[in-house]
């Protein structure tokens, strides 16, 4: 009878490539750690903590950027103050002048009687008797320095006169900046950031009716001259949105607000902080967007954000 084999039953155990294994070693004086892992999980780890870093990195250099430019917006608001104060220390020294000629007019008229007192009188006439030759040339010098001082103080006043007007419009002129930032799209035909080609729309290229500042959420709008509040409502594309008027011609558009400062009816002064930026509406991210409108129809708004600093340079 023959006998059956006997069946030897193996365990077949299966050991990875060592091409996809990782060896970390750490070698002390007295013992050596040694880890292997596989090198897949080795990459994905270090990608991870790699990733993480960057972003952890990119985060702190994004606030110190966004701290940077709220930082910069008090320098605008500072150097926005400044400026209004020079004008108007350049517009007072007409009043200055015109207090020093009428001063000098006191004091030529006390002096005109104390060398004569019938100076004063309607029918006096320069040299007519007592005195002598001496009284009468220092009374006519007198008399001729008053005549100056008058002419003086009248084109004096004048001016004032003819300025009036020019510094009111000059008030109500846009001519600064509206908030810190950089100007992320300019005035003109654009690239419309909202074009889909597989959806038609108005296709890839648009009309851009002002300007974008971009910077952090939160940063401070201020007004560019002064006017009247004419609108503070939600306006579809363009979110929270403040318009102020400032001549029958001139207005501003202020657009993508997080909230608004001003209601309509506000009387608001250059530099006054109207609101906050954000990205109300349709936005691709926080920025301000800001018109120039003239006689209802948008212009270039970036020749006025300086105007108020080139015109006081152009005073020095």
């Amino acid at each position: 009878m023959s006998r059956k084999p006997h069946l030897r039953v193996a365990d077949r155990v299966s050991y990875p490539n060592p091409d996809s294994l990782l060896t970390l070693m750490l070698v002390f004086t007295n013992r050596t750690f040694k880890l292997t892992v596989r090198r897949k999980f080795a990459f994905w780890t270090i990608g991870i903590v790699l990733g993480i870093g960057v972003i952890a990195i990119g985060g702190s250099g994004y606030g110190f950027w966004a701290t940077k430019k709220i930082m910069n917006f008090s320098s605008l608001e500072q150097e926005t103050k400044q400026q209004q104060e020079q004008l108007q220390e350049s517009m007072e020294q007409a009043d200055v002048l015109q207090r020093e000629l009428d001063s000098l007019n006191v004091t030529v008229q006390d002096l005109i009687k104390q060398i004569d007192p019938r100076a004063a009188a309607p029918d006096f006439k320069v040299g007519s008797e007592v005195g002598g030759d001496k009284s009468s040339d220092s009374l006519d010098k007198v008399s001729a320095l008053k005549t100056e001082l008058d002419g003086a103080s009248q084109r004096l006043k004048n001016i004032q006169a003819h300025m009036a007007p020019v510094v009111s419009r000059w008030n109500h002129t846009p001519s600064v900046e509206p908030t810190t930032g950089y100007i992320s799209s300019g005035f003109g035909v654009r690239i419309d950031p909202f074009y889909h080609a597989n959806t038609g729309g108005d296709g890839l290229m648009a009309s851009h009716t002002g300007i974008d500042i971009a910077n952090v959420i939160g940063t401070p709008i201020q007004a560019t001259a002064n006017g009247v509040v004419t609108t503070v409502k939600h306006i579809d594309n363009y979110g929270m949105t403040v318009i102020i008027r400032h001549t029958p011609e001139l207005e501003t558009l202020y657009a993508h607000l997080q909230t608004a400062y001003v209601r309509e009816g506000n009387k608001v002064e250059r530099g006054h902080i109207v609101g906050l930026m954000g990205r109300s509406g349709r936005t691709t991210g926080p920025h301000l967007h800001y018109e120039v409108r003239k006689d209802g129809k948008p212009v270039n708004p970036k020749p006025y954000l300086r105007l108020q600093r080139q015109w006081l340079t152009g005073l020095k």
